[in-house]
């Protein structure tokens, strides 16, 4: 499973609608030992708003977490990620279903990691791919 910025975002916000249903997600992720993969722009997404509230030893933990979770994988953009990615952006481009550099990269990430299904807040990437997208408002 791909889990992508939003959620996590959501997550680390305690949101009051979203905290239980990504809470309860990653409980069934660690029961039932369901690898979950994360895009190096998701870390960077949610580190970068950690020092913008001056919580560097936050950022670190953030970073730990990623790294040494043994169900959560990290990946790094590569090469393949990157062209894949430029594919999606120009794709999406020519439609009306739009997608950031950061969401082509994060979805690039899914694709070329060959993740069975996305769990995001982008509704557009079900416009852009054919793997299973579900959102947080379908849970």
């Amino acid at each position: 499973m791909f889990l992508d910025s939003g959620p996590l975002v959501r997550l680390l916000q305690m949101h009051a609608d979203y905290y239980p249903v990504v809470s309860g997600v990653l409980d069934f992720v660690y029961e039932k030992n369901i690898q979950v993969i994360v895009s190096s722009i998701t870390l960077f997404e949610i580190c970068q708003k950690a020092y913008g509230a001056n919580a560097s030893v936050l950022a670190r933990e953030y970073r730990e977490f990623f790294e040494n979770s043994s169900n959560v994988s990290l990946c790094a953009v590569n090469g393949e990620v990157a062209v894949k990615a430029a594919e999606l952006f120009a794709a999406a481009a020519k439609t009306n279903h739009k997608l950031t550099e950061g969401e082509s990269l994060r979805l690039a990430t899914a694709y070329v990691n060959g993740v069975d299904c996305i769990l995001t807040e982008c509704e557009n990437f079900r416009d852009a791919t054919d793997i299973p997208v579900v959102t947080l408002d379908e849970i």
